[in-house]
């Protein structure tokens, strides 16, 4: 099996991570036909060119200099993470804390279509039933598996750690996925923990006109070609790979980089630019829904009151988990810090390190109440304390049923509800 690190340095055209499994052959039709390359694998044709490669890592400093517009190969880069030796799907799957928490990302077809179905799944669910269907998990790594991912060492600098690199990405599948021929915007690292990948580039400076008249879909920065039939990179075997990804500069400070490799620099302790972002867009919807919601200003005893539909104490007595969250969220909307809610905490700005705040204790409390509401009968669910929506699952965990709702959501739904009786 093949444990490497695949480092990317724009401008290329990364097809990735085109797993192929089916070993049909053409039809007769398909392969009369004499142009060169005619349904085969993207590059196939040649002239194919190594790319460079080393055994473990090379400084920040060499690669940040050296290595703008070229890829580079790290044999056995992998290694270095506990992921390596850990991520089997037994320890996966006992480490996955409860929904929505543990929920990620799939989509329903192997062969990408940038139209397709996606949806949110329980992680625990996607491992029991991956190897014996087509899903593929295209998610964000979850955050109770960032503690198991070194920061690869050319990567290891102030820059990157302190907000420079924007987020990270895990693919998951058994096999046979294809994705769309693709630009990606971004620098990035792709990290093979399991299985063998194949990966084909096409430099962008040097091969200009090719380029365009394959990314045909501008805006979105991809082609509309069908891969089963231009090209192939293939992957084999159970396949999981995380990638990292940052916005690309025209140069790097590389004085707070680090000498050597320091194997305690997990992917937790990063502060990744986008996904920073995105729990502070969170934060600001659970604001909004509360604030629609509660008459301010409210004690902490009277927002646990509020969460808990005015039965406290028997949900303390049922769930005793539940109030400690629920004072925990009251803390982290509590800016001040002077033991009250109020409009103003609730209308104003807000840092990235409160939005932060904010969503963990959000992420804690869902967990709690999703528990009630999986537990409860259907009739019992109006007096159950609701769900505060974020983005860490969908629509099937944040019903409008069992979530706390906006002015504006509501209103929403009550017009949708009208049409459909209407059209009826």
């Amino acid at each position: 099996m093949l444990h490497r690190f695949v480092v990317v340095l724009l401008p290329l055209l990364l097809l990735l991570p085109l797993l192929v499994a089916s070993s049909e052959s053409p039809s007769e039709d398909a392969t009369a036909s004499n142009d060169e390359g005619h349904l085969k694998p993207f590059g196939q044709q040649g002239p194919l060119h190594p790319i460079d490669s080393v055994d473990g890592f090379i400084t920040p400093e060499e690669f940040l200099t050296n290595y703008r517009n070229r890829p580079l190969l790290f044999r056995g880069g992998a290694k270095v993470s506990p992921a390596f030796e850990k991520w089997t799907d037994a320890y996966l799957s006992e480490n996955t804390p409860p929904r929505p928490a543990g929920d990620v990302f799939i989509e329903h077809n192997k062969k990408e279509n940038r139209s397709q179905r996606y949806s949110y799944i329980h992680f625990k669910k996607f491992l029991s039933i991956y190897n014996t269907s087509d899903i593929y998990m295209v998610s964000e790594v979850p955050s109770f598996l960032l503690k198991d991912l070194v920061v690869p060492f050319p990567l290891q600098c102030k820059y990157f750690v302190q907000g420079g690199l924007d987020t990270h990405v895990a693919w998951f599948s058994s096999g046979g996925t294809s994705s769309v021929i693709h630009y990606d915007d971004y620098e990035n690292v792709n990290c093979l923990l399991r299985g063998r990948k194949t990966l084909v580039f096409l430099n962008t400076t040097r091969y200009a006109s090719q380029v365009n008249s394959i990314i045909d879909k501008d805006d979105r920065g991809y082609s509309s070609a069908d891969s089963d039939a231009v090209h192939q990179v293939r992957s084999f075997d159970n396949n999981l790979a995380v990638n990292l990804w940052w916005t690309k500069r025209d140069s790097y400070d590389t004085s707070g980089c680090g000498k050597i490799i320091d194997p305690d620099l997990r992917f937790s302790r990063v502060l990744f630019a986008a996904r920073l972002k995105a729990a502070r867009d969170d934060a600001y919807s659970i604001r909004q829904a509360l604030a629609s919601n509660l008459k301010l200003p409210v004690t902490q005893l009277e927002f646990l009151d509020f969460l808990s539909r005015g039965d406290t104490q028997s949900l303390s007595s049922s769930y005793p988990d539940f109030p400690p969250a629920a004072a925990a969220l009251f803390e982290s909307l509590d800016v001040n810090k002077d033991g009250a809610l109020t409009e103003e905490e609730f209308k104003g700005k807000m840092k990235l390190k409160t939005g932060r705040e904010i969503k963990a204790a959000a992420t804690a409390y869902n967990v709690q109440v999703f528990a009630m509401h999986e537990a409860a009968d259907e009739k019992d669910v109006s007096k159950l304390p609701k769900l505060l929506a974020t983005s860490d699952s969908g629509e099937e965990v944040f019903t409008p049923e069992r979530t706390w709702l906006t002015e504006e959501q509501r209103k929403s739904i009550e017009v949708a509800e009208k049409s459909s009786k209407d059209e009826l």
